[in-house]
């Protein structure tokens, strides 16, 4: 019961309990558009881990009729590649920048800051919410994320899309920066019991529905799931209802994102392969194309993306089998606890699951050393740094090293070029007359270089074997359920659909997305 009372207060504080929606006036009718609005809309609708294997398996079983009947009439891709670390707001700031996490400067679910010497964190559990302070969690998911953490040296398709003259919207997206600002109603216990400003204003598209706590003119006095035991309409029936009322009062932008996030609960709690949670997500989908007077009907007026943020790898049973333990790996060094500055202390973790962020405040040059420890245990699959231009990655599974930069010499199914040296085995790389070919890891040296040089501060990366995760303090554990922020391709591949156009995406890959999406507009 108490962890039951502590999970309603957090999400109270994360999501804030208003019990009415800010005043907002956001709408797009009125709106002043230039003569380029595509012959159609755009739907694009994230389904939290949706992928291949998911969809194979249910389409056999005929339990997806709406994914089913766009699969028929479009594209059909089980391999689109995820950024690295493979966590939904990475993911996002990615597909929405159309960079890696090198320029949009969001590195994870969790980091640190080396400007501020402290631990950013996005909610990754509870108990890391409460030993970082609910305020700043609160500010930093719902402020800085989307304001001040997510560079301004890059543009989201919402800002690109509103100087072309289109109108944009967003629905439960994490990451949704865009031109026009919108308010956050912050209730007076909050202002006084945490210290929350009585208002606060994040910049969105033209529409932004989050929940209870901003809602465009077409949802306001309607009836939706999100009371304190509906996550605050952070749910796919809030979701779904939304996309509806905008579609029915004309509210509709010429680009509109979705996000559908249940099936990412079950899939931690029960595997990816809980085929009834996804069958569940697809019959909330359905509900959107049944808004059409047909679905003919929506194919007629809309381009349908529908697509994964990530897969999720089946973890053991055993929670001490599962469970890479970053404190016993580095036993004698002194660990920067949550809501410490990190300065006064000799290593700190960011812990994105299965992957994590080794940081040495005080001594760069220790990442070799460190990495030479991590080697000990041979669930972890990788350690990477970088030193002078080279990034080293080494592996339990072999005694040789590797390195690597960008270069000329060898060429990726991407046309990245790469200089390498030594034994390409440790990062699953076959070679064939100096064309690399990924086998386990998918555009591994570009997630490695990228995410290495994704912050202020250098680190060192781990990334863990298939089956395992890393523990610390404050981070949750899935036994015998799925999780993902991992490199391997069980991480890091998604499903991807298209309906509604001829025109393919050039490389299946989240960062390509972007160019693909501004390319249906022109």
């Amino acid at each position: 019961m108490r962890k039951l009372i502590s999970f309603f207060i957090i999400m109270a504080l994360l999501l804030t309990a208003c019990q009415q929606a800010p005043e907002n006036d956001a709408s797009v009718k009125g709106l002043e558009k230039n003569d380029k609005d595509p012959r159609k809309k755009v739907i694009l609708v994230m389904i939290d881990s949706m992928t291949g294997s998911v969809i194979d398996r249910t389409k056999e079983k005929g339990t997806i009729p709406s994914l089913q009947f766009l699969i028929d009439k479009g594209q059909y891709y089980k391999e689109l590649v995820t950024p690295f670390p493979s966590m939904s707001v990475v993911i996002e700031s990615t597909l929405l920048t159309g960079k890696m996490a090198n320029e949009h400067r969001v590195p994870g679910l969790n980091w640190y800051s080396s400007e501020e010497d402290r631990y950013i964190d996005y909610g990754a559990s509870i108990e890391k919410v409460l030993k970082l302070s609910p305020k700043q969690s609160f500010e930093d998911s719902l402020y800085h994320l989307n304001n001040t953490h997510l560079s301004k040296n890059v543009s989201t398709i919402f800002e690109d899309l509103n100087e072309k003259g289109f109108t944009t919207g967003s629905v439960n997206f994490i990451v949704y920066r865009g031109p026009k600002s919108h308010a956050l109603s912050i209730p007076p216990f909050f202002q006084e019991v945490i210290g929350l400003p009585e208002a606060m204003h994040t910049k969105g598209p033209d529409l932004l529905a989050f929940g209870q706590l901003i809602k465009p003119n077409a949802l306001e006095g309607k009836q939706l799931p999100d009371s304190v035991f509906r996550k605050f309409g952070l749910n796919d029936e809030y979701s779904v209802e939304a996309v509806k009322s905008l579609i029915k009062s004309g509210e509709q932008p010429d680009f509109l994102t979705v996000y559908l996030p249940d099936f990412d609960r079950e899939a931690h709690k029960h595997s990816i392969h809980y085929l009834s949670g996804f069958e569940k997500a697809e019959s909330f989908f359905q509900e959107i194309l049944n808004s059409y007077d047909s679905w003919e009907k929506a194919l007629e007026e809309n381009i349908f993306i529908i697509l994964g943020d990530h897969g999720q790898d089946k973890l053991l049973e055993n929670a001490v089998e599962l469970t890479i333990d970053l404190e016993e790996i580095y036993e004698g060094f002194s660990i920067a606890p949550l809501g410490e500055m990190v300065s006064n202390y000799d290593l700190a973790f960011a812990n994105n699951h299965r992957m994590s962020y080794v940081y040495a405040p005080n001594n760069p040059t220790a990442f070799p050393e460190l990495a030479n420890l991590a080697m000990i245990d041979d669930r972890i699959a990788l350690a990477s740094w970088i030193n002078d231009e080279w990034i080293y990655v080494t592996s339990p599974d072999y005694n040789t090293s590797f390195r690597f930069k960008r270069g000329d010499t060898y060429k990726d199914r991407y046309n990245q070029r790469w200089e390498i040296e030594g034994d390409e085995r440790i990062v699953s790389i076959k070679i064939n007359n100096k064309q690399l070919n990924y086998v386990n890891y998918p555009d591994v040296l570009n997630q490695l270089d990228t995410a290495l040089r994704s912050q202020d501060s250098p680190v060192l990366v781990l990334t863990a074997e298939p089956s395992y995760q890393f523990v610390s303090e404050g981070a949750p554990v899935h036994e015998g359920g799925g999780e993902h922020g991992g490199i391997h391709a069980n991480d890091t591949l998604a499903a991807l659909i298209i309906a509604g156009t001829e025109k393919k995406p050039k490389y299946l890959r989240m960062v390509d997305l972007k160019d693909y999406i501004l390319e249906l507009f022109e």
